[in-house]
Order: structure tokens, then sequence, then C-alpha cells
């Protein structure tokens, strides 16, 4: 086992509850042989480490051949997933019809296929209840395969109906895997450009939805068919921009997972996904109220539901808690209340950050810093923007790095770093034009700063309301008007003006 799955091992036991480290060593006990108690010493020694040491541990063990050691770690890593395989047979629908599904294999291994058509039938109703379509198709085949080399005279199902079934089961599968591709790709561009810069990139989304979107009877789709379709739309339209049509397919897609129960227990990650983007599009079309209520129901759901979250589910939770909480303070214009909340955030964010990815950690930094910004805190977000600006992952959300460079402009002027500003210019124009990021926004504001750390004191106030003219003029622009709702300059311009904090200028 390499280094790399030595610190899987490590994070797999991090992630342990009490509960299941005891359920492990009683499912360690059932059979002490020597090999398991040296492989529960192993785990007795990661599990008092709080950063992994790997030197310590392999000292601890003596003249141990480093095959035996891999091997060791191995056997320990996959007797943890045994164990937590066991205790979610009772909690996972999707575990327990597969257990049904390896059940049915081992009966008709040994020649009692009756048996093995009963244990189907068991697997069946299971996926039929929580639309595994994926795993339904693989029970049809497996009960074709027994009908067709034994005479069985079933009682079960008439196999006309079953050839029924997995026909039409077949073109539900087509349908999902056709829109979760489409779904995917859509996610990809987004993940790696942000939303549409132009009317050439919005014709070019266009043209791929159009010709990636797969004939559908929406009438005979299923729920997770439609689930799929809303999801599709969502980041169609998000990544156009639309934020009203986005609002309308996210607010279908929650309203299908608040109609059917069983569905928030197939996958109740998407059903908060789907509650993040109805938030998040509330948000940029400034409904107040709207997101508001969205919200407390978000928080309602979570706190009834969370006794039976996965760590997967707490921490998106935890992100989309996050994200709504921060959003509300920027519709109320409570940035300082905000601020206050950011070490709890940030405590937070350590808590689960084996669990989140770049992306997700960027956005919250880039919110965190417009908080601090706006409540009159600048030196403040400095660090946060950093730390966006300091990723080497450019592929990443380029927009929010390019965003996040502007307001460090607007940061380090706040906080009278002006000395070191024409190195900044110089530094962020090479960033853009290295990775051929140009839009209106970006431009104004670099203009705008080059003229005023060149320009005396006195003459730095006229040279802001040219400013505020001229993104007044820009917002007419329906893609500026986009890139305004990221980086609010004519708040920022107009605080300045009036020497106030932004905070201060709302209310």
């Amino acid at each position: 086992m390499t280094t790399s799955k030595t610190n899987e091992l490590f994070a797999l036991i991090r992630s342990l509850s009490k509960s299941e480290k005891r359920a492990f060593r009683l499912f360690t006990q059932r059979g002490q042989d020597s090999e398991q108690l040296i492989y529960m010493r192993l785990f007795d020694l990661l599990d008092k480490q709080q950063q992994l040491d790997e030197d310590s541990i392999k000292a601890s063990f003596g003249k141990i051949s480093s095959n035996k050691y891999s091997n060791l770690k191995r056997h320990l890593y996959k007797q943890i997933l045994v164990s937590l395989r066991l205790l979610s047979v009772k909690k996972r629908a999707n575990i327990k019809m597969r257990e049904y599904l390896d059940f049915a294999y081992v009966l008709y291994g040994k020649g009692l296929y009756m048996d093995a058509l009963k244990m189907l039938d068991k697997a069946e109703q299971i996926a039929v209840k929580h639309n595994h379509e994926f795993t339904l198709l693989i029970i049809y085949e497996f009960e074709k395969m027994i009908h067709s080399r034994h005479i069985t005279r079933s009682q079960l199902r008439p196999v006309k109906q079953l050839i029924e079934e997995s026909t039409k089961k077949l073109g539900t599968i087509s349908n999902r895997v056709h829109l979760s591709n489409l779904r995917l790709a859509l996610h990809a561009y987004y993940v790696k450009n942000g939303h549409a810069q132009n009317e050439e990139e919005e014709q070019a989304v266009r043209e791929f939805y159009r010709d990636n979107l797969p004939e559908l009877d929406f009438e005979q789709l299923g729920h997770m068919e439609r689930v799929h379709f809303y999801q599709s739309n969502v980041w169609y339209y998000y990544i156009l921009s639309d934020f009203e049509s986005c609002f309308e397919q996210a607010r279908k897609w929650v309203e299908m997972f608040k109609a059917d129960e069983a569905l928030q227990h197939r996958d109740i990650n998407l059903f908060l996904r789907g509650y993040h983007y109805l938030l998040t599009c509330a948000f940029y079309l400034r409904r107040k109220e709207a997101h508001m209520q969205f919200r407390a129901e978000l928080l309602s759901f979570v706190g009834k539901h969370k006794q039976r979250f996965t760590d997967n589910s707490h921490t998106i939770a935890f992100l989309y808690e996050q994200s709504a909480q921060m959003n509300q303070h920027f519709l109320d214009g409570s940035y300082s209340q905000g601020v206050s909340e950011v070490p709890n955030t940030i405590a937070l964010l350590k808590k689960h950050q084996t669990k989140i990815d770049e992306h997700k950690i960027l956005i919250i930094y880039f919110k965190i810093s417009w908080m601090y910004l706006a409540s009159g805190q600048a030196q403040e977000a400095i660090p946060f923007l950093n730390h966006i600006i300091s990723l080497s992952n450019i592929s990443l959300r380029k927009d929010i790095q390019a965003y996040a460079r502007l307001m460090s402009l607007m940061a380090n002027y706040d906080s009278g770093n002006t000395e070191f500003m024409r190195a900044l210019l110089r530094t962020y124009r090479a960033f853009f034009k290295r990775h051929e990021i140009e839009n209106q926004v970006q431009i104004l504001t670099l203009k705008l700063f080059t003229k005023l750390i060149n320009a005396p004191l006195y003459d730095r106030k006229q040279l802001l309301r040219d400013g505020l003219l001229e993104f007044q003029l820009l917002e007419r622009q329906k893609h500026a008007r986009r890139d305004l709702q990221y980086l609010d300059c004519q708040s920022w311009i107009s605080a300045k003006l009036r020497g106030l904090s932004i905070e201060e200028l709302i209310n």
C-alpha cells in the first residue's frame, strides 16, 4: 500500500464515529486469530494519531517487511469497509437491495434457482420503491437468464410481463444516461469557465444543449428522469445567466422531491442541491422574501432529518446553509453581522475540509472577502483574496479568479496600499492577457485604478465620479449587468465618494 493509500486508510479511520468504531471492534471479535490481532493493533495506533506519522507506526511493528506491512494496511482498510457495509444494510436501501441480489447469485450457484427468483423479487421491490432503474435492469436480466435456462413455471411474474417491463426500463435508462451526460457536460463547462461571457459563448452553449438533449415524451418520464431533466435545465439557464428560467426549473426540481418522500430517502443530497440552486437564483433575482422562505425550508428540513444524514450529507448541508446565510446578509446589507460569523464559518470549513473540493472553498472565500470589504474592513479581506489569487489551478472558475483580482485592487486601495498597486496592476493585466480573460467590467476597473493611483489626491474624487457614470452606463448591457452582480463596483465607488462603507451606504 503506497503512501497515498496510507493517507486514505488514515482518513477513513478519522471519519469513523464512536459508534462505528465500537461496531468495528465487535466485528473483529468474531474470530480472534493472530492476523486480526495485528491489524487491530494497527487500527489502534492510527486511531490515536491526530496527524499521520507513519514512521512511528511502522517502528511499533519492529522488523516487519514492507510487503507484509502493506498487506496489513490493505487488509485493515477492507475490513473497515466490510464492517461499515454491514452497519449500512438496514439504513441504506441500495445496499440492502444489492445484498438480496448477491444472495440470489449464491442461491443460483447452488442450483436453487426458484429460491434465487424469490430473492430477486425482494431486491426488485426495493429497486422499484426507490427508483433504482439501473439495478432493476440487472435484476430483470438475471430473471430472464433463469427463465431461459430452466422450466420455472414461476408464479412470481409471467414471462411476457418481464419482457415488457425490461424493455420499458431500457428506454428509461437511455433517457437517464443521456440527461446525466448533458448535465455533467454543462457542469464541467461551468466549473471551468463560469457564465457565458458574450453572445458567441451563449450561442455555443445553446447549440450544445440542443444537440445533446434527447427526444423525450415528458408524460412518460419517471420521477428521476424528470429531476435530471430539470437539473440539466438549471445548469443550462444558469450558465446563460437566465436566472428567471433557472429559478423556475429549480423550483420544479424541489417540488418533485417535496411531493415524494421516497425520492428524498433515495437521494437526499440531490434534494439539498435543488434548494441550493433555488436559493442562488432568488439571490441573483434580488427576491429577498423568496430567499428567506426557501432558506427557512432548507434549515427546517436539515434540522428534522440530520440524524439520518451521512457524513457527505452533513458537509453538503453545511455548504448550502453557509451560502444561503451569506447571501441573506448580502440581500439585507448586514455585512457586519456576516463578518461576526466568519470565525465560525472558518472553523466549520476546517472540520469539513477533507470532504470539500477547492471550487467550493474558492466561492466561500470570495463571499467572505466581499463581506469584509463591504463592512469597511478591507485589510481583513486581503488574505482571503490572496488565497484565491495564489491558486495554481487556473482551469477552476476563471471568472471568480478574475473578480478576486479586481476586488483585491479595491481592498488594497481602501487599505491605503497604493504604493505597490502599480505592481499589482501589471501582474493582473499580465494574468488577464495570458489567460485571454476580457470583459467590460474588468476593462473599466483596471482603467479606473490606473488613473486613481497616478492622479493627485485632489483629482481622485472627480475620477471616481467619472468612473461611476461609466459603470452606470455599462449596467444597461446584459452581460455586464451579470458581472456587476459578482462585483458591485458602483456601490464601492458611491461609498468612496460619500466617505462611507458599502454597508453604511446601503443602510
